[in-house]
């Protein structure tokens, strides 16, 4: 690995002048050649006839040829230089702003990469007094280590790339010049890592570590990618793949090696992930049509890495879906793989009500413990990173052997999903239904599953999954209510916060205020409530869902400060009343799961909202978004009001909303929720006003603040007592 000292140092003058010496070189080997031609051949020509000169000229040819070689290896190699040069320079660059930014934040990083934070504040009493300060600091130590990393990795690949591709005599020989050099260092770190992969027997851990570091350093560059898995081919990866992942019995891996090979997993995912979708946008590139072909043949298949102790080996789809779990894939492939996938469940499961026996025993993940026996919990996360892949087949179906197979309906309602860390590769949610949710956040959100980025606008495509996403589970509350389906609640809850002006404006907006975020999703109570009512029993759900809610009343009451409706507190009243409805399901809904669902208990309500307030800021800026039409990230103030304030806010009314204690009395519990629901939207009002300009008495305040709290408490009443009165209590 290249070192910090030796990079921060290095002068990489030398090198752009060699870079530009080989670059002036092919001109000169061309004035060369005219002048021979000028001077020698054509002087010759018609001067000199025999034996002699027909062999003469033989020979001159040749030289002629020569010079045009040489030009032709001096042009590659000088391109060769410049790759390097910059993406030297590139990782130099990165490096020293890396360091100084480490400087300025006061953290110490030594020649050897270790990283230590040097804040005089840490032994201060400024750090006891602020309990974050710790994990803020340790997060950004965190970062600063995998980005210096990652920064050594780059140029370490760069160089022993350019090192193998300057030591390269195409020829075999030194007989003559080269004409078939390399001309990009991802040519040659492509030839390099699909060496290893197209190597006999198992790699060593030399190897490994090799592999891991060309596939780290590009697996999101579309050239190297698409290369790489070219020269590999789609059968021979997955057979490689599943060697390096199915050591033989016996064999006994150290952490370290485990960790390499885990690495490897994410690092091949992503990797042929990017070859997939490296001819997008561009004229479709035969070769990754045929790589994914390939793929797509080669799930039909087993692949035993150990014949001699086991008959049975892994199928195509389970190691297929395996490297799915990581990276951005093809949209089509992904339609292909999926439609495949059912498919063969369905020709093979029981229609798909026992995938347990068809992908499970006697198939074994093998020593290492890593994939997932069922390979659609793999999709589905893969669909979870692609938003739009997602969208398009979970809205879709396929027809198998004449029948018309919904694909969402097959995945939600039809299909029995194995249980088991064994078949989900996931010790911490053993129900693919979990895997499920994934795909179904990324399908109605627009971004991946696990992306805190920026809100997307909804598409008419994605608010028409979510309006059926709800009428489903609302219209039969127990396909999120029994276990293991209720692995679906904490995605569903995330679903629910992301179209939480939908969910509101369904509730009451008889002045239209509320405006949903793109696409309106055209929810109907009938269905939303006891959807809201099932989701709202998980703690993760019930927390996004709530801060949310109240982010989005917070913004709303903030456009009718700024506006001028005829009526100011029938207005307020308006967009207060669906968060009191929601805040009264919920409250009902969270009693139902610690008293008689015993799914949940009140520490794991409050440890949900010690997580963070990210549907708080989340919710702020759909909303935001919704209300000035704009999908821009929500930075600085919204109309003078300081989204960090309205985070804080909404966090602690979340919390005091979630501190009861579970033995207490159902209608002690009932008036803290309702208070809290009108208070919190008291104090949402004030400040709404206070930062509109609004010049408003102190009387007419009060009466205003009174009479938005009434407006929540009623709502808070409402959504109570209807959840009650369909749950029969």
């Amino acid at each position: 690995m290249v070192s910090i000292p030796y990079l921060d140092k290095a002068d990489l003058g030398p090198l752009a002048d060699a870079a530009a010496s080989w670059k002036a070189l092919p001109a000169k080997y061309d004035a060369l050649q005219r002048e021979f031609e000028q001077r020698v051949i054509n002087h010759l020509k018609g001067h000199w006839e025999g034996d002699a000169a027909e062999a003469a000229f033989v020979t001159m040819g040749k030289a002629r040829t020569e010079y045009e070689n040489a030009a032709t290896e001096a042009e590659r190699i000088a391109k060769l230089l410049l790759d390097a040069h910059g993406e030297f320079a590139a990782s130099q660059k990165q490096l020293h702003a890396l360091l100084d930014e480490a400087r300025n934040d006061h953290y110490k990083v030594y020649d050897d990469g270790r990283v230590e934070d040097v804040d005089p504040r840490q032994d201060s009493p400024t750090a006891s007094a602020s309990p974050g300060l710790a994990e803020e600091r340790k997060k950004k130590l965190d970062s600063l280590v995998s980005r210096l990393t990652r920064v050594l990795e780059l140029a370490t690949a760069a160089d022993e790339a350019a090192s193998s591709a300057l030591e390269r005599d195409a020829n075999g020989d030194s007989q003559s010049f080269n004409t078939s050099v390399y001309t990009t260092l991802d040519s040659v770190e492509a030839d390099q890592a699909a060496a290893l992969m197209n190597k006999k027997g198992r790699l060593s851990d030399a190897e490994i570590t090799k592999l891991n570091l060309l596939l780290s350093a590009n697996k999101n560059d579309p050239e190297f990618s698409r290369d790489f898995a070219v020269k590999t081919g789609g059968e021979n990866m997955l057979s490689k793949y599943n060697e390096l992942m199915s050591p033989p019995a016996g064999t006994t891996l150290s952490k370290e090696q485990l960790a390499q090979l885990k690495e490897l997993k994410a690092n091949l995912g992503t990797t042929i992930g990017t070859a997939t979708t490296s001819d997008d946008g561009g004229k479709p590139n035969k070769d990754i049509t045929d790589f994914q072909n390939d793929l797509l043949k080669a799930g039909q298949r087993d692949f035993n890495a150990n014949p001699t102790e086991s008959p049975y080996g892994l199928s195509g789809y389970q190691l297929t879906s395996s490297l799915m779990s990581e990276g951005k894939w093809d949209k089509d492939f992904l339609h292909d793989y999926g439609d495949a996938l059912i498919t063969a469940e369905k020709n093979g499961a029981n229609a798909g009500q026992n995938p347990d026996a068809y992908w499970g025993y006697p198939r074994t993940l093998g020593t290492t413990n890593i994939g997932a026996l069922d390979p659609m919990t793999g999709f589905m996360d893969a669909l979870g990173h692609n938003p739009d892949a997602s969208t398009e087949f979970l809205t879709s179906g396929a027809t198998i052997d004449g029948e018309k197979v919904d694909h969402l309906d097959y995945l939600l309602k039809d299909r029995h999903w194995p249980e088991g860390p064994g078949y989900t590769g996931d010790s911490g949610n053993p129900s693919g239904y979990n895997n499920l949710g994934h795909a179904l956040e990324s399908a109605t959100s627009g971004r991946s599953f696990d992306d805190d980025g920026a809100p997307v606008k909804h598409t008419a495509e994605r608010a028409a999954l979510m309006n059926h996403v709800v009428d489903t589970i609302g219209g039969d509350p127990g396909l999120a209510s029994d276990s293991p389906r209720d692995a679906l609640r904490d995605s569903l809850g995330n679903m629910t916060a992301e179209y939480m002006a939908d969910v509101q404006g369904a509730i009451a907006n008889e002045q239209g205020t509320i405006k949903p975020f793109g696409a309106d999703a055209n929810l109907d109570m009938g269905t939303l409530e006891p959807f809201i009512a099932t989701v709202g029993r998980d703690p993760d759900a019930y927390v996004a869902i709530t801060e949310a809610s109240q982010a989005n009343t917070a913004i709303w009451m903030q456009q009718v400060a700024d506006g001028n409706p005829s009526d100011l507190n029938a207005a307020m009243e308006n967009v207060t009343y669906p968060g009191g409805v929601v805040a009264g399901i919920l409250s009902d809904s969270r009693d139902q799961a610690i008293f008689e669902e015993h799914s949940a208990s009140d520490k794991d309500f409050n440890d949900a909202v010690a997580t963070g307030d990210k549907w708080a800021g989340r919710g702020l800026g759909m909303a935001v978004g919704a209300a000035t039409g704009t999908a821009a990230p929500i930075v600085g103030t919204v109309a003078g009001w300081a989204v960090e304030d309205i985070q804080a806010m909404v966090v602690e009314q979340v919390q005091q909303d979630t501190t009861d204690e579970a033995k207490r009395e159902a209608a002690t519990k009932y008036a803290e929720g309702w208070n809290a629901a009108g208070e919190s939207s008291a104090s949402s009002v004030r400040e709404a006003i206070a930062h509109s300009g609004r010049q408003m008495s102190q009387e007419d305040l009060d009466v205003l603040a009174g009479s938005v709290e009434q407006a929540a408490k009623s709502g808070h009443t409402a959504g109570t007592a209807w959840n009650s009165s369909v749950n029969g209590r």
